[in-house]
């Protein structure tokens, strides 16, 4: 998911996602299923403290080229501290629960990560913030072979049918 999609508070939220799974470290390796290579569509949307849908959070899609390098990197890239990370599940179904140190204050995590195939993964997230509950949920879908000109680890968006690359997972990985 690219983040510079997201308003401020929901990239704060979508950013605890990723610090969880910074901290998990090549164990989550060999815990979750490895995704298909190639193209992937995720559609997230995030609910806001209010409960309520988040402006300009909504149904926000990313395109991002994954290889088996670069695919947990997705999952194991960012930066920050996250204790008490625990990952539980098997098969399809996986459940991950947390608390992070954010600039603004603690983000306790609970995750589920379904798993319909190698080429279809459902998340969804909540989280309890200083500014109260939030949610968000994403589809994750298999499209095919990248698109051409694409390397691996590119994430972006389609813009009047052109991919517009907002980063490499790569430039953020240590």
């Amino acid at each position: 998911m690219t983040l510079g999609n997201l308003p401020r508070m929901a990239r704060f939220v979508a950013g605890g996602l990723v610090l969880a799974f910074s901290l998990a470290g090549l164990a989550w390796a060999d815990i979750l299923p490895a995704r298909a290579p190639g193209l992937w569509q995720s559609t997230t949307s995030v609910m806001g403290p209010d409960g309520q849908p988040m402006a300009q959070a909504q149904n926000v899609v990313t395109l991002t080229c994954v290889d088996p390098a670069t695919d947990w990197k997705f999952l194991l890239s960012g930066k920050g501290r996250c204790s008490q990370l625990r990952v539980s599940g098997s098969g399809a179904h996986y459940n991950i629960d947390g608390t992070c140190a954010q600039p603004a204050g603690t983000v306790t995590i609970h995750e589920t990560l379904d798993y319909m195939s190698n080429k279809s993964v459902q998340l969804k997230a909540n989280f309890s913030t200083s500014s109260g509950e939030m949610s968000m949920t994403s589809s994750l879908q298999w499209q095919g072979p990248c698109l051409e000109g694409m390397q691996p680890g590119d994430e972006g968006r389609l813009v009047d049918g052109s991919f517009i690359k907002s980063g490499n997972i790569d430039d953020h990985a240590p």
